[in-house]
């Protein structure tokens, strides 16, 4: 819950009175409804907006409702000069319902579009939709100004409250600060550079329940693009669009980095699979290069049924095409090849290597390289391990990152606060934890090394958390939107290719590197950008221009 004294800083700050329309769509406990009502009963009726303001909140909770309707109960108490509602309901559900009237709740209007001079609150990160509406609200919401907005309750509720500002409106939101860098946001922050104008504030505390870092988006809807700041400071759109993911945490300094190419235009990059279950397949290997195997595999013939496939599909539902085939398979009586895994009377003892068994790209933070610490059943290239994934109780059937299974390339965890950056040797099956980067077709195979070298440095992990995704969260393609080292020299490409290759080597011997390692803390002094270079070599893919120098970012909005 947004606490109170928060809501009151926010409020203070904005011309409530002046607003004919304003909405708060997740009252939640009526925070920000208190403290509006509470600025708008100082303020005389001739002063009021025509005289007659709308007030509408709006809350899914039943007993979060009832308190914020108290709430406003106990603000109105006395003679007022304006209409209030706090609604039980689903605020999607409500904006999908737009532009009908509602005469049984006081006369107000339902959620018309380009109605509400004022919208404000603090949307739910991380909720649910209901599944009923689910797939209409992302055909609706999901993809703006043709590019996809991610299907996150707060990413939805702000392009539908934007739909329902009018021209000249604002919309304050407290948000998750997943808004100003991460690239599956990338669609929000571009529709919001495109009709208005942003102003962004860290919220450097928000309450005691949580440590989460808050941002206070505040958003004015022009129709037309319009300038954005963090705590005041201006960020050009220029260094804005020099980023591949139109990020807000850009720097002057840092956009030099995004004058040249990619590691995309190098690499491509991809996640691995998740195996449905994972302690049927995939085995820990212990000091003695073994495994226990308690399982044996058979394949069996089922019959194909409808109801078979919607017991596994997600939200329990098929397409139409599906649905047809699956019937007239069913019709037909035919069967399709599935997993049987039962536990052996005695578990078997593996010893590696062994051809049944393929090295399984687990997440771990060691640098540079590590010797594998589990492998995964891998007999008949995979066979168990993709029946189970197409035939088994097991919605998600892809097998992401197949075509790179037993490539040589980069490899880092998941979830860290930095590039934990090692060679993968060829011959491992991907996981999903652990996301990878190959080099593409026609690229020097020396570019592993160099990009190693590169993810270790610090420079690159300040990009990464202040440019491309500054979450612990590291995707694979927060790799390919770094940049590449354009501006190191030939010479010293080459002494970093030879030194990642020898620390590799040391490390595959027993070695352990560390951040705190003199050899990687030279590597990375190589990728310092000097002052001098201003733009990338243009003989290099995809140059950029240079963007012009900007301030620091400091500072209150009012």
């Amino acid at each position: 819950m947004t606490p109170l004294p928060l809501a009151r800083e926010v409020v203070s700050r904005l011309a409530v009175e002046s607003c004919s329309r304003i909405l708060e769509p997740s009252c939640g406990d009526g925070a920000f409804l208190d403290a509006i009502l509470e600025r708008l009963s100082r303020v005389s009726i001739p002063n009021l907006h025509d005289g007659e303001i709308e007030v509408i909140g709006i809350e899914i909770d039943p007993l979060l409702a009832k308190k914020s309707r108290a709430v406003l109960e106990n603000r109105l108490l006395g003679e007022c000069s304006f209409k209030f509602e706090v609604r039980q309901a689903d605020f999607f559900k409500e904006y999908l319902s737009a532009s009908a009237f509602d005469y049984n709740t006081n006369g107000l209007n339902r959620l018309d579009h380009e109605s509400f001079d004022l919208i404000v609150g603090n949307p739910p990160f991380g909720g649910t939709f209901d599944h009923a509406i689910e797939d209409l609200l992302d055909a609706r919401l999901g993809n703006r100004l043709g590019k996809k907005i991610k299907k996150e309750t707060y990413a939805f509720f702000i392009v539908a409250c934007l739909d329902l500002l009018r021209l000249g409106g604002r919309l304050i939101f407290v948000c998750s600060d997943t808004l100003l860098t991460i690239p599956t946001m990338t669609g929000l922050r571009h529709l919001l550079m495109e009709y208005g104008d942003v102003k962004l504030h860290d919220i450097e505390r928000f309450s005691s329940e949580t440590s989460y870092p808050m941002t206070l988006l505040d958003f004015t809807k022009r129709g037309h693009p319009g300038r954005v700041t963090r705590n005041s400071e201006v960020i050009t759109s220029s260094l804005i669009r020099s980023t591949p993911n139109l990020s807000w945490g850009i720097t002057p300094d840092l956009a030099r980095l995004f004058s040249g190419p990619l590691l995309g235009d190098y690499f491509v990059a991809s996640s691995g699979m998740t195996t449905g279950k994972n302690e049927l397949f995939v085995r820990k290997i212990d000091e003695c290069d073994r495994i226990i195997e308690p399982y044996h595999f058979d394949f069996y013939d089922a019959p194909i049924t409808l109801s078979y496939e919607l017991e596994r599909a997600r939200l329990g539902k098929l397409s139409s095409k599906r649905a047809h085939a699956l019937k007239t398979a069913e019709a037909r009586g035919e069967t399709e090849k599935r997993l049987s895994a039962t536990l052996r009377d005695e578990p078997l003892t593996v010893q590696l290597p062994d051809p049944r068994y393929r090295p399984y790209n687990k997440a771990n933070n060691r640098l540079l390289f590590s010797n594998p610490t589990h492998c995964i059943y891998w007999e008949n290239q995979g066979e168990a391990v993709l029946t189970f994934k197409q035939t088994g109780n097991w919605y998600l059937r892809g097998v992401g990152g197949q075509p790179y299974f037993g490539r040589e390339g980069i490899t880092w965890p998941l979830v860290a606060t930095r590039f934990n950056a090692r060679y993968i040797p060829p011959g491992y099956i991907l996981d999903s934890g652990a996301p990878c980067a190959f080099v593409r077709d026609g690229v020097d195979r020396d570019e592993i090394f160099f990009a190693i070298g590169w993810l270790l440095s610090p420079l690159a992990n300040r990009v990464l958390k202040a440019v491309i995704n500054h979450t612990r969260n590291i995707q694979s393609k927060d790799f390919e939107r770094m940049p590449y080292p354009w501006w190191v020299t030939a010479e010293d490409r080459a002494a970093v290719v030879n030194s990642v290759k020898n620390m590799i080597s040391d490390a595959s011997s027993g070695k352990i590197w560390t951040w705190e390692s003199e050899r990687i803390r030279r590597v990375g002094d190589t990728f310092a950008l000097p002052d001098s270079v201003a733009i990338a070599n243009p003989s290099l893919p995809r140059p950029r221009p240079s963007p012009p120098k900007q301030f620091e970012l400091r500072g209150l909005p009012r």
